[in-house]
């Protein structure tokens, strides 16, 4: 399975992350990345699928036509989460490592929370690039009363 992110990211945020009785966090960045996908099928996808010409149910959500790591921070602060959720639940965690669960959480929310605000660059015809037809204008809704 793949994965947004390495150990080695993994290490930019938290260098010990790897001496606390793990030899790879694959398992938690495996996990933080079908969470992810989840994430940007559900809240991005199937909302930007239709203004792209597609029905998300004929042509669901592909990770693999995500072109660039607009996603990388977010599954850096997932994988640290999930890290120290194992920890805290191996019953060898303490305060600290309960706050760094917290702490990533509230990192990740917000990084995935502004990726899709802005959007992904995403492969839509598969070329493996973006053109300008590929790319979303954004514009704010509003309503309008009458």
């Amino acid at each position: 399975m793949a994965s947004f992110n390495s150990d080695n990211d993994m290490k930019k945020f938290r260098p010990n992350i790897l001496d606390l009785g793990v030899d790879s966090w694959k398992t938690q960045r495996e996990e933080a990345y079908s969470i992810i996908c989840r994430a940007v099928d559900l809240r991005w996808y199937r909302k930007v699928a239709a203004d792209m010409g597609h029905d998300w149910r004929e042509t669901p959500f592909n990770a693999d036509l995500i072109l660039g790591d607009d996603l990388q921070r977010a599954g850096t602060f997932k994988s640290l989460e999930l890290a120290y959720l194992y920890i805290k639940k191996s019953g060898e965690a303490d305060d600290a490592h309960s706050n760094l669960e917290k702490e990533f959480r509230k990192l990740y929310t917000e990084e995935i929370d502004a990726v899709l605000a802005v959007g992904i660059d995403y492969d839509w015809d598969g070329s493996g690039a973006t053109d300008w037809t590929e790319q979303q204008i954004y514009s704010s809704r509003r309503q309008m009363r009458v």
